[in-house]
């Protein structure tokens, strides 16, 4: 069997994120069994065999004795292809695989591997051309229709692309890059609405839709001003990946904005208290900010001093604040305390 250059995933951000990487190369020689009429040398067989040992200068020879000789013209120019992926030279690999098809003209893998070339330099039009041309031939494979989206998509055919998208996605519903791409693509047409659905249908089909498709999907409904949509997002986001201090912050912001500030106190005490992250500064300020706008003095100066201490000149400001605070109200012996903490970083 033969096998192509096959894209790597792109990440999901979930962040908008993620992009398709470079291509990768994982070629296997196209073997072919046969016995020579001849006594002739079989340089063919034994192109093959150094190809297999990852001896890809001297295997360039052979297949090129091989092509001399006639012995499996078709596929020895392809293997040839093959080798010269390997040895980086693409602009050499692009000629064998077109004169492998020219001798060949039903043979498929030559233009799915000259889609994945032009793809990986950048001709995505000419990409298109390879992949289509593979498809008219019989070609009906995940990677040839996932290697058309994101072809279509460089060039921002959206339409294109969201169908080629569609097409994976009816064969392996686990490809959650997919599903994560067609919600961008419904994203950059502005119909939210059809995102948020995507995401939704990405999370109820898959078990590789993970954390980041529900804070992608928070996202999503903020923009729809759907505030209680996007907490419920966040919360399960959070079960699935505590860590992500990001959404954490992002989560108590809401509930603040929910009048919850007891919510907001609880969200970022939970992510506090996580693995890693008892020196989070960033969490400090923001419990301190919540403290303080609550007028709970004391545990706002507590907690900007911890975060003063981390590093976060935002955390000697707010503890300075409260410093102002107590003096405003007319406590000097409190506000002599805040300062005097904020100078020894006590």
């Amino acid at each position: 069997m033969i096998w192509g250059i096959d894209s790597n995933l792109r990440k999901p951000h979930h962040t908008k994120s993620a992009r398709l990487g470079l291509v990768s190369v994982v070629i296997l020689v196209f073997l072919v069994l046969f016995s020579p009429a001849s006594a002739k040398q079989d340089f063919f067989a034994q192109a093959n065999q150094l190809y297999d040992q990852a001896k890809y200068m001297d295997a360039v020879k052979y297949y090129r004795a091989a092509i001399q000789e006639e012995q499996m013209t078709p596929f020895a120019w392809f293997n040839l292809g093959n080798t010269l992926v390997q040895l980086n030279k693409h602009h050499l690999a692009v000629v064998a695989y077109k004169r492998s098809a020219e001798l060949a003209p039903t043979f498929v893998r030559p233009w799915l591997l000259l889609g994945d070339l032009y793809y990986a330099h950048g001709a995505y039009g000419l990409a298109i051309t390879g992949y289509k041309r593979a498809r008219d031939l019989g070609d009906d494979s995940e990677h040839l229709h996932y290697a058309l989206a994101e072809s279509y998509r460089q060039l921002k055919d959206y339409t294109d692309a969201a169908r080629e998208y569609e097409a994976v996605l009816k064969t392996n519903p686990d490809r959650i890059e997919c599903w994560f791409s067609l919600a961008e693509i419904h994203e950059k047409m502005e119909d939210i609405s059809q995102a948020v659905s995507t995401l939704k249908q990405a999370i109820q089909f898959t078990p590789a839709a993970g954390a980041d498709a529900y804070f992608y999907l928070a996202y999503l409904q903020l923009q729809q001003d759907s505030s209680k949509a996007a907490i419920t997002a966040l919360e399960n986001g959070l079960l699935l990946n505590p860590g992500n201090q990001m959404a954490r912050r992002h989560l108590a912001t809401l509930y603040q904005e929910q009048s919850s500030p007891w919510m907001s106190i609880f969200t970022l005490e939970q992510g506090l208290s996580s693995k890693g992250a008892k020196e989070d500064r960033e969490l400090e300020v923001d419990l301190g900010q919540i403290y303080f706008d609550q007028q709970r003095y004391p545990e706002a100066l507590d907690h900007f001093i911890k975060a003063w201490k981390y590093g976060s000149t935002q955390g000697r400001i707010g503890a300075e604040n409260v410093g102002n605070a107590w003096f405003n109200l007319g406590d000097t012996l409190q506000s002599e305390n805040a300062y005097r903490r904020v100078r020894m970083k006590e």
